[in-house]
Order: C-alpha cells, then structure tokens, then sequence
C-alpha cells in the first residue's frame, strides 16, 4: 500500500485523551453532509434526529431516515448527502477512540476483537430492534451532557460509552470469517485510500485518470465504477470538492488574490472556481470573503461596545 500524508479534511478532533470521543454535526458542501473519509482507530455512530440522508458505507447505500442509527467501523470509507437540497437532516455523529477508551487497567478479553478489528457490526439499526431503544437513549444522554457540561459530565459520558461498547459486542459482535471476497473488497478500500490521500497531498498539481488510476491499481473505467460505488461521489467531484474546500480556507486565512487561490488549489480557469465554489457554497469566492470578514468582525472582543458606548 502506498504511503502518503494521512487526509486532513475529516479528522477525528477528540475533547481530550480523557473523554476520547467527540459529537458534531457537519456543515453540508452543496449536496455533501460530509465528504467521504475514514477514520484509524475511531468508530463512528450516526444517529438521524430529523430529516432524511443518503450515506455510503463500505460500498453500499443506504437512506437514512428519522430514528435510524448507523455504525461505521473504523477505516471503513464513508460518506453523507442530502437527498432534498433545501432540507438539511439533523443527526448527531459521535466519534469513539476504542484504543484509548479501552486503555490498559480497562481491558478484557471481550475488548480484543473491538480492537482488532475482528467484530463485523450492522450497518445500521432501527426502530423494533432489541436494542434500539437502549442506544438511542445512550445517544441522546451523551449529546445532553455534552451540551449542558454539569459537574462530572465527563464521568457520565465515559460511563455511557463503555456500556455501548460492550453493548454493540454483546448484541451484534461475532468474530467475521476472512473470506476471499471481503479480503478483495478490503483491498480495493485501501486502494481507494491511497488515491483520496493522493488528492489531499497533491491537489493543487495536475494529474489525470490515468495516473490517479494506477494509484488504484485499476483500469479508468474500473477506478471510475469503484469510486462512485464505494462514495457515492465521481471521481471528479470528490476532487472538485477537496479543491473547493482548501481554497475557502485559504480564502478565510489569506489576503491573496482569489485568482491566485485558483491557481494554488488546482484551478487553471478562474471562472470554473467561481463557478464551481458557488456550487458547493452557493456564493462567490469574494462573497464568502467578505462574509468570513464580517462573522471575524462580529465575534472580535474588541467589537463589543463598551458600558460608556452602550449608555
């Protein structure tokens, strides 16, 4: 497997070493909740409070409704979009670090295969399920202790992700047989990972299908079929999008010309970013500059009238 430098679009931001976990609810990119990515050593939960999703997980699809919950392993490639553009689905999504919450003095036996990575979870659980309901509580108790953070939050949280994971063993874990086709679907995955790492390496060079294709070890047509069916992106897009979303943080971070942010994520036509940026920020480059400025201005100390100015 090729190495390069690890994506940093989606990384697993943890609250502390402590409390190994994080909940967060992404911003979409036009119709992307979140960009496909995957996570090393962090199990992903994704629980839809309102609304509808599309989420491509492992290579599959599925839609994701009100109440659902979805377990997403770590490394596995995944990825969320909306299915009506003007409705955004609410969803909480919790990030775990196995490794750290079953740390030393903490493990078992029981743990091992959750470490290793030698439990096969579902994909998803709904309504009617045996344990449907204990999660969906556990869930929404760690998002309501997060957000009012009393005294020994930290405490109850931790309580409540150690008896989900013993939980998900317990009701779903069974140690998965190494077949010929799950090993051939592992190793298209890391191929795939190889190339999104590529792109987050290289994205402001050129480079075309044929040389992102033998990253893949794949032929074009091969690669094209595999990116769309494993992310549910094509290629292009999913390169479109990481472009887009390097030049808004240099948009943000910069005074450079937008021409030159162009240039230095890729784009050689500086009306295909304009054009291209509106689709996934339904605004300008310069638009979003100034709205950027502006939300800086507002939350700035310095901006907050003082007792002399507001009397």
């Amino acid at each position: 497997m090729l190495s390069f430098q690890a994506p940093t679009n989606q990384p697993a931001y943890l609250i502390s070493n402590y409390l190994p976990f994080n909940l967060f609810q992404a911003h979409a990119y036009g119709n992307a909740l979140f960009v496909s990515h995957w996570h090393d050593h962090v199990m992903e939960m994704i629980y839809v409070r309102k609304g509808r999703m599309q989420l491509f997980i492992g290579g599959f699809s599925y839609i994701g409704t009100e109440g659902d919950l979805f377990f997403i392993e770590e490394g596995e490639i995944h990825g969320a979009y909306l299915i009506e553009k003007e409705e955004v689905p609410e969803y909480h999504a919790i990030l775990i670090n196995k490794s750290i919450l079953l740390a030393a003095e903490s493990m078992h036996l029981v743990h091992e295969p959750l470490l290793h990575g030698k439990l096969s979870l579902p994909k998803i659980v709904q309504s009617g399920d045996e344990h449907y309901g204990y999660f969906k509580e556990a869930i929404l108790h760690i998002a309501a202790e997060l957000n009012a953070k009393k005294c020994g939050y930290e405490l109850v949280i931790k309580s409540h992700l150690y008896q989900l994971v013993v939980t998900l063993i317990r009701a779903y874990g069974y140690v998965a047989a190494d077949r010929p086709a799950e090993r051939a679907n592992r190793r298209k995955t890391e191929d795939l990972r190889d190339v999104m790492m590529f792109v987050e390496e290289h994205y402001g060079e050129a480079f075309t299908l044929k040389d992102i294709s033998r990253i893949a070890r794949m032929s074009p047509f091969h690669f094209c079929r595999t990116f769309k069916k494993i992310t549910g992106q094509t290629f292009i897009e999913y390169v479109n999008l990481c472009r887009i979303r390097k030049g808004e943080e240099m948009i943000m971070n910069s005074s450079l010309p937008i021409t030159q942010i162009a240039h230095r994520v890729g784009f050689n036509d500086i009306n295909y970013f304009i054009r291209v940026f509106r689709k996934y920020r339904r605004c300008s480059p310069s638009e979003f500059r100034k709205q950027a400025a502006q939300s800086i201005t507002r939350h700035s100390p310095s901006s907050t009238p003082s007792e002399n100015e507001r009397s």
